[in-house]
């Protein structure tokens, strides 16, 4: 049973192979002494057996009972030393937690600025602009210059709290570099041929929709 225990505390890295080597030897030095002591008593005692008496602890017992006591020591110093770790690693994932936050909050605004900084949107624009996002089909009103941006590659069309954005190909990219994951789209000056600067994680785009869109569609001058 003992050797039992000691294999369990030791796959359970709680004690190691010396600490059981050195136990056995305490209890082999244990019976040597009880039995060197037990041999020293005369004969007449030996012959009568054990006493009723309660027996005195020896030396060998309270070296017994004091590595009992350090046995659970040890154990309360690894379970200590565990929770600390635990206490650490979970300090360090708030931190990454918090700098990520603050990261995210810090893209968010600069995307904003640069959106509001660099916005084409035209009030007296009455030329509908459709564009296919994902499975949705979308429109915007341009000027027939920015129409003619857009097929060009000049203007690229992304979004600001729900508001379709008109920004220059170059700010997109920008934004792209801060945010990988914010949709952007840009129709290249081939028609045949559409690029959506946007990441898989972002709303999901329809290139082939997208360019039917932008060879039948943009021509559309009706308002909603």
């Amino acid at each position: 049973m003992a050797n039992s225990l000691s294999d369990q505390l030791l796959k359970a890295g709680l004690i190691t192979q010396d600490q059981i080597e050195k136990a056995d030897q305490d209890k082999q030095q244990q019976k040597q002494k009880a039995r060197a002591k037990f041999n020293k008593k005369p004969a007449s005692q030996q012959a009568r057996g054990p006493s009723n008496k309660p027996e005195t602890r020896g030396p060998a017992t309270k070296t017994n009972a004091k590595k009992q006591s350090k046995q659970p020591s040890e154990l309360a110093q690894f379970y200590n030393q565990r929770n600390q770790l635990e206490q650490a690693e979970r300090a360090e994932e708030e931190k990454r937690k918090r700098a990520a936050a603050e990261r995210r909050r810090k893209t968010r605004k600069q995307v904003r600025e640069l959106i509001t900084a660099h916005l084409k949107n035209d009030e007296s624009a009455e030329v509908r602009y459709n564009f296919v996002v994902g499975d949705n089909v979308k429109y915007l009103f341009v000027t027939p210059a920015q129409q003619q941006q857009i097929a060009d590659g000049q203007l690229s069309i992304t979004f600001l709290d729900g508001k379709r954005c008109l920004i220059p190909v170059e700010i997109g990219q920008q934004i792209l570099a801060l945010d990988p994951d914010k949709v952007v789209i840009r129709y290249t000056a081939d028609a045949a041929d559409t690029e959506v600067l946007a990441e898989p994680a972002a709303l999901a785009i329809d290139s082939t929709a997208a360019t039917t869109s932008n060879n039948a569609e943009k021509t559309l001058t009706e308002k909603p």
